[in-house]
């Protein structure tokens, strides 16, 4: 965002808040209980990793609803293709990075008529998915109250509010905590749904001529791999993933897949000329969420950074996770039955203080230990 749109941004969030407050006191309000059409906004404009771990809770939502409902979804630019394919029944409005992109959402928003409004991007406390939550009119609006210089405001902003979560609360369970809160004393159903709608048969036509076109068998192990991550910090080194290409046992007829993400071309071409030729690596030619997902079907593994390509592997096969920021008990990827994901972590938070020799040894144990791919 340009300096200009940021300043102006700053402005307009400052004149709101001081427009709004004498109007967002606490109401007592009770619980919703089911029984009619209802109309729910669900908020979720950040990460396409966030958005993921937030799927079983807005599944659990939708399903609180009842029928006939109608749930909105507010999705960030990245997870808008992710939303329409897992809630494909509901209206799905994407937030824009551009501050005058955003004015249609906005205006969307305002036109609706929302029974309750979910904030489940709000803690830590967000301005802006508090701005939207408000700007919807909805009477009940459920978020994270918040410590600090953000108290007063989160307390204003979410009249059903949920106290701050444990740091250390994995994403996946601190949305449930926010459905829970509006649905009280019905049951919920379990939370674990982690289950996957089918992939668009044009899509899934193009990922099988893919493999066809790359010769992998049955019999191969194919290892996905995600070396182009922008974000440095959460990201394990080029050359680390080189290292671990080049190190692996030959006779394990291993064949790599290297997937990269939306806006990282010039980075898996980078890779690609420093690595050098090999005979088995080959990179998947689109960074489509959808594909990217279809593809990772066919994977016996995948390593990754902490990024939304592991969040969504994580859903399909066996995930391989190096972190380094992020705390893994809050961030790490779910556990969709397709074997617990492994995480490798060390004490000072750096990805690259993983070297490539834990991680072949890792492979190297999962491979030899009785595992079965679950497929579905």
């Amino acid at each position: 965002m340009s300096s200009i749109g940021s300043f102006l941004e700053k402005k307009i969030k400052k004149l709101f808040w001081t427009a709004v407050s004498p109007k967002t006191e606490k109401a007592e309000l009770g619980p919703l209980r089911p029984g009619k059409s209802l109309s729910i906004l669900a908020i979720r404009p950040d990460r396409l990793g966030d958005f993921i771990l937030s799927v079983p809770a807005i599944r659990m939502l939708q399903k609180s609803m009842g029928s006939p409902s109608k749930l909105t979804i507010v999705a960030g630019e990245r997870n808008g293709e992710v939303a329409r394919f897992f809630f494909p029944d509901s209206r799905v409005l994407v937030f824009r990075k551009s501050i005058l992109r955003r004015l249609p959402l906005f205006f969307r928003v305002w036109r609706g008529r929302y029974d309750a409004a979910f904030d489940f991007h709000s803690y830590p406390f967000s301005t802006t998915s508090a701005l939207i939550t408000l700007w919807s009119g909805s009477v009940r609006r459920v978020g994270f109250w918040n410590d600090g210089e953000s108290a007063e405001l989160s307390r204003k902003t979410f009249n059903l509010g949920v106290p701050k979560p444990k740091d250390a609360l994995h994403e996946k369970d601190k949305s449930l905590l926010l459905t829970k809160r509006l649905f009280q004393g019905r049951s919920l159903g379990p939370s674990r749904d982690f289950s996957i709608p089918p992939v668009p048969a044009k899509i899934r036509s193009k990922v099988a001529v893919f493999y066809k076109t790359v010769n992998l068998g049955k019999e191969v192990r194919v290892i996905g791999l995600h070396p182009t991550l922008q974000k440095e910090d959460n990201r394990w080194s080029l050359a680390k993933y080189s290292e671990l290409i080049q190190g692996l046992d030959k006779n394990q007829n291993f064949k790599f897949v290297l997937v990269h993400g939306r806006g990282e071309e010039g980075e898996l071409k980078r890779f690609s000329r420093g690595m050098g030729t090999f005979s088995n690596v080959f990179a998947l030619p689109s960074s489509d969420v959808l594909f990217i997902l279809e593809a990772a079907k066919r994977f016996d593994l995948f390593v990754g950074g902490d990024s939304g390509v592991t969040h969504l592997a994580a859903l399909v096969t066996r995930v391989l996770a190096i972190f380094g920021p992020s705390d893994p008990k809050r961030w790490g990827p779910l556990n969709t039955g397709h074997g617990t994901p492994l995480v490798l972590r060390k004490t000072d938070k750096l990805c690259d203080s993983v070297q490539s020799a834990e991680v072949a040894r890792e492979i190297k144990r999962i491979f030899t230990t009785k595992y079965t791919k679950v497929t579905k």
